[in-house]
């Protein structure tokens, strides 16, 4: 548990490529099989959080574009 509020901290810090690239980094991991059972659920553990972090960055982004759509006068074409 308390290895998962050390990662959780971590992640927080990170940005969305960040983020991306670790959780790229423990699919590759947990792809090769050769790590054991514990190790394995750990990485899951870290990369359920890590996923829960990039779809939030990504709301975030999508919320603030849509603001910014809202302020912009509408262009004819």
């Amino acid at each position: 548990m308390n290895s998962k509020k050390n990662f959780e901290k971590k992640i927080a810090k990170m940005n969305f490529e960040e983020a991306m690239l670790r959780l790229e980094e423990i699919v590759e991991i947990l792809s090769s099989q050769k790590i054991n059972l514990d190790s394995m659920i750990d990485l899951y553990e870290e990369g359920s959080v890590l996923k829960e972090h990039c779809n939030k960055r990504l709301e975030e982004a999508k919320m603030k574009i849509e603001t910014v759509g809202k302020k912009l006068p509408n262009v004819a074409n």
